[in-house]
């Protein structure tokens, strides 16, 4: 509870109430995240969004680190040199992958998590129902 109204304070207000419907593990990133910021710390509304990642009809959840900022450390200190962390909450099992850019595209019925890897090209990831797997 005092860590829900720790987080409500430091964010915007509409940022605040999106809060308590994230899964918990979200918020818990973001607690984690907050820790290391010296200055004034804050998220964009996309580093949250819904898009249902395993054809199921019902969407999931995805937080990308990337969304991250501290007023008192350089825009890439959530990130590193292989990407930004990106967290997924299907269906009350977690998945994580280390992504520099994503999308989400469905093809033939099938959705998959795209990326571009280290040499640019696209790649795709598939939820197995446990973890994302390189397609």
């Amino acid at each position: 509870m005092f860590r829900s109204l720790a987080l409500a304070a430091a964010l915007s207000p509409a940022l605040a109430v999106a809060e308590t419907a994230w899964p918990p593990e979200f918020n818990t990133a973001v607690n984690e995240a907050r820790t290391y910021c010296e200055g004034e710390f804050s998220i964009t509304e996309e580093t949250v969004v819904h898009r249902d990642l395993n054809d199921d009809g019902t969407s999931d959840w995805i937080l990308d680190a990337n969304g991250f900022s501290c007023s008192a450390n350089a825009s890439s200190f959530y990130c590193g040199t292989e990407g930004c962390e990106i967290e997924t909450q299907i269906d009350g099992v977690s998945g994580a992958l280390l992504l520099h850019d994503w999308a989400v595209v469905t093809e033939a019925g099938t959705t998959f998590l795209t990326a571009p890897n280290s040499a640019g090209e696209p790649v795709r990831f598939l939820w197995t129902g446990t973890d994302w797997a390189l397609q």
